[in-house]
């Protein structure tokens, strides 16, 4: 009885306690949230002194605010004083490595005229991904770089981080088959075929009108994933055709199958091979017992069109 008795005591002080620290836990909650509100009202209106005062004050009791530390070097940075916004900004990238504070760092030794640190702290931000690379030619922090040699290199590294399809071998392969063509099947016309680089060299399109008046596209792309090239062909009557391949002996080789509504399986090989700047020959073969033996369906001949 006596130690159930020192139990309900215990529990009943424990009650007591809560319901006294959990209110003032929750005003201390409530006062840290209207001080963050307060500061961002300021941030947002650009009052940068006032802005500056109140980040702060909220990292003095939030030393791992990484979004006060962030917003304490931009405040400072708009009021001129770089080498304070750079000690804010290298604390926020301790919390998180965020691109755009590493970029914000590259503007403040920028306009220190630091311009070895501006260019290292530019690549670090681009090589993390920061996306906004239009900044580059129009920021003003940044005035002071575009007379260097180095910043050519730092626009070729922001088109290679934002457009990596355009500088990649493996995308670049079936570049070949770019252009507008004329297409003969065994020596008859057969249509003209359009073919376009499209989302910044990521997918090859294929857009194709035959002569007999049916159309069909289709997207051709490498898979980095996978390191294999993936076409999906869809025409006008609804045919689809999915086919895997790899670039070989100056050829892109596709294969794949396609399976009938009774089961049976129809095997294809569908290769383009590269004939010169002008000419391009199309071999589709099909084969309907396991590969034994194929078929050759359409042997097409593609000359540049003038």
């Amino acid at each position: 009885m006596k130690t159930q008795s020192l139990r309900l005591g215990w529990l009943a002080l424990f009650t007591i306690m809560i319901a006294t620290v959990c209110p003032i836990f929750a005003q201390a909650q409530s006062a840290a949230t209207t001080k963050a509100q307060e500061a961002d009202a300021l941030f947002q209106s650009q009052k940068w002194a006032d802005a500056a005062r109140a980040y702060e004050a909220i990292t003095k009791t939030e030393a791992s605010n990484g979004r006060a530390w962030f917003r304490l070097g931009v405040a400072l940075h708009s009021l001129g004083r770089y080498a304070q916004a750079i000690g804010a900004f290298e604390k926020a990238l301790e919390i998180s490595k965020s691109p755009q504070a590493m970029y914000n760092l590259a503007s403040s030794y920028a306009r220190m005229n630091e311009r070895d640190q501006a260019f290292e702290w530019l690549k670090k931000a681009l090589n993390a991904g920061f996306a906004q690379v239009g900044l580059l030619n129009t920021d003003a922090d940044l005035a002071s770089l575009r007379g260097d040699a180095r910043f050519k290199e730092i626009l070729t590294l922001a088109d290679k981080v934002t457009r990596p399809c355009m500088f990649s071998t493996e995308h670049r392969q079936f570049d070949f088959w770019l252009g507008e063509w004329n297409v003969e099947n065994n020596g008859q016309q057969a249509g003209i075929n359009n073919v376009q680089s499209i989302l910044d060299g990521c997918v090859i399109y294929e857009n194709w009108t035959s002569a007999r008046g049916g159309t069909g596209k289709s997207f051709n792309f490498y898979d980095t994933a996978t390191g294999k090239w993936q076409q999906t062909w869809v025409d006008s009557t609804g045919n689809v055709l999915n086919l895997t391949g790899e670039f070989k002996e100056n050829a892109l080789r596709f294969a794949g199958e396609t399976r009938a509504k009774d089961g049976s399986v129809t095997m294809h090989r569908l290769t383009f091979f590269n004939l010169g700047a002008e000419r391009i020959r199309q071999l589709w073969e099909q084969s309907t017992d396991g590969g034994k033996t194929w078929n050759a369906v359409w042997d097409g001949t593609y000359t540049r069109r003038k």
